[in-house]
């Protein structure tokens, strides 16, 4: 069943309450980075070479599943109604919106429906090619929202393509029901002393079983929001549109749920452009993948000419931080501009979960040296209302929690992760994986899908690879994970860069993206994006607080 907007959801309340679009680098944990994340689209730069597309584009997977499936009819008309978007300049645009009703729970066809909400963008030309689905990241991030300004960037002009198709994953945005449209679910760590990092997870433990009842008394079956469920979503949208072959657009999460697409219908994908990629058995990140990042960092630190001096070794100074904490904790009082004063006990777990979270992005990355710099010398006013925030926070959303649980890991990463996290090399830890670390997952109850879904598989499908050579969250390891299996992929490695992008400013980046979406054959290649620099360590990280 195809509806337009006006039409009664099954699920009741269609709130305006605003969409949460959350990503791993920066979401849950109360974590406040110094700058907003740059809005992440994705990139790649290669050496172009021109060449038809593949005939016949398949997925050799066999779990595949039957593409006539009795739960969801093959094609019924949608009804679309207007819908303005915002375009990357920030002025309106006019598209398409509607809803794709499907089983909540696919093993229960008879059972409740949901809606998933999608918005089309025309393309500009009248003979453009298959449509491109944007998988947004988080989990959790709207795609209805954010495909407009994608689908208008001038780096990309995606229009000139095909129509761009904004998609809202079950659970969040339009999509009924939202998950991010309940209460939120508190917890409160005390300040006076130190809080390790069991304390912390076993909070937020609690504080999803609270999230858990919550949804469950009102019907919802939260075993259902997993990423296979959402990969057959986007079928039932493809049958929905009737278009014979889509051209997928993710990045981080949307990687993620882009593999899964191909695993289970890749015969109906003409190419796929997928960044910063989480493949099936990396949604839990190794602390040796935290620890090399650094230390690559360090390196660029040492030789930046502006805080080399002062900063020439920033893994030795992170070193002495972590263990002068350990002995002696630190109590800090915020000066935060009001008659209330608020002070906090700070030990190692503070500082390894916000450094964590500061290795997401590139504008984060510059104001490392200056954080790590002035903490050692004694000004704490930086950390400390972050390490506040991180133990007065809440749980926003039941959607990107269970859609991460239900992945969760092999037997064998877990247990790497965990020898990774004893080993006092690795600085930081897992914190990394906070909040939605593996422990607090039993509060979800049996979520996780099972070990078929991590496997590696095989596809023929033309998938270009961007990866971040300075991500921690999704390196460029993880491609090589994933080479043997695809036949037909490039993977583009920037320079300079961590999870979020830069490279919408790389001309090489620009022309390589154009020449995919048009059917060229592009080749493997390192893109050099400009140096980084870093903010002078006297700069003020406070707020003037």
């Amino acid at each position: 069943m195809f509806r337009s907007a006006s039409t009664p959801s099954l699920h009741d309340s269609r709130s305006e309450h605003p969409i949460h679009e959350p990503s791993r680098a920066a979401r849950g944990a109360g974590v406040v980075l110094l700058a907003s994340a740059t809005f992440f689209l994705t990139s790649l730069s290669i050496q172009v070479e021109r060449s038809a597309l593949a005939d016949e584009p398949r997925s050799t997977a066999a779990s595949a599943p039957d593409d006539t499936s009795p739960t969801e009819s093959p094609r019924d008309e949608i009804e679309w109604e207007p819908y303005t978007g915002q375009t990357w300049s920030g002025r309106p645009i006019e598209g398409e919106l509607a809803y794709v009703e499907v089983p909540e729970n696919r093993t229960r066809p008879d059972g409740p429906k949901i809606e998933i909400a999608i918005v089309r963008y025309r393309a500009k030309n009248a003979d453009a090619g298959p449509p491109i689905f944007y998988l947004a990241g988080g989990p959790g991030g709207s795609g209805v929202k954010a495909c407009s300004r994608l689908a208008t960037h001038p780096a990309l002009d995606l229009l000139a393509h095909g129509d761009v198709i904004g998609i809202d994953q079950r659970g969040v945005g339009l999509t009924r029901p939202n998950l991010f449209e309940g209460p939120e679910f508190t917890y409160e760590l005390p300040l006076d002393r130190v809080v390790p990092a069991a304390e912390f997870r076993s909070a937020y433990a609690e504080a999803v079983a609270r999230c858990a009842a919550y949804w469950k008394e009102r019907g919802i079956d939260l075993s259902a929001y997993d990423t296979v469920a959402s990969a057959d979503d986007l079928e039932a949208v493809r049958r929905a549109l009737g278009a014979e072959s889509i051209v997928l657009y993710g990045a981080s999460y949307g990687t993620h749920l882009g593999l899964a697409y191909l695993r289970r219908h890749g015969q109906h994908v003409a190419r796929a452009l997928l960044s910063r990629v989480e493949g099936p058995d990396h949604t839990w990140k190794l602390p040796s993948t935290v620890q090399r990042q650094l230390e690559a960092l360090s390196s660029l630190v040492a030789a930046d000419p502006a805080v080399g001096k002062d900063m020439p070794d920033l893994t030795g100074s992170i070193h002495k931080l972590l263990d002068g904490l350990a002995k002696e904790p630190k109590k800090v009082t915020v000066r935060a501009g009001t008659p209330d004063e608020t002070t906090i006990t700070i030990g190692p777990y503070d500082l390894q979960l916000v450094l964590s979270r500061f290795l997401g992005g590139f504008r984060e990355l510059q104001t490392i040296p200056a954080a790590v710099h002035q903490i050692g010398e004694g000004n704490w006013q930086m950390l400390a209302p972050l390490a506040i925030r991180n133990r007065r926070d809440r749980i926003e959303g039941a959607m990107p929690i269970w859609m991460d649980c239900a992945s969760a890991a092999t037997e064998a990463r877990r247990q790497r992760i965990e020898r990774e996290a004893a080993d006092p090399t690795n600085l930081l830890g897992d914190a990394i994986n906070d909040p939605y670390h593996p422990s607090i997952c039993a509060s979800c109850g049996d979520v996780a899908l099972d070990d078929a879904f991590r496997q590696p598989f095989e596809c023929d499908v033309p998938v270009l690879f961007v990866s971040g050579e300075l991500d921690a969250r999704t390196p460029p390891d993880n491609v090589d994970d994933l080479a043997d299996g695809f036949e037909n992929h490039a993977h583009v490695r920037l320079t300079h860069t961590t999870h979020d992008a830069r490279e919408l400013s790389s001309r090489a980046y620009r022309e390589v993206v154009r020449a995919f979406l048009r059917g060229d054959t592009v080749s493997s290649r390192t893109i050099e994006l400009p140096r980084l620099t870093f903010h002078p360590v006297d700069t003020d990280m406070t707020g003037g607080r």
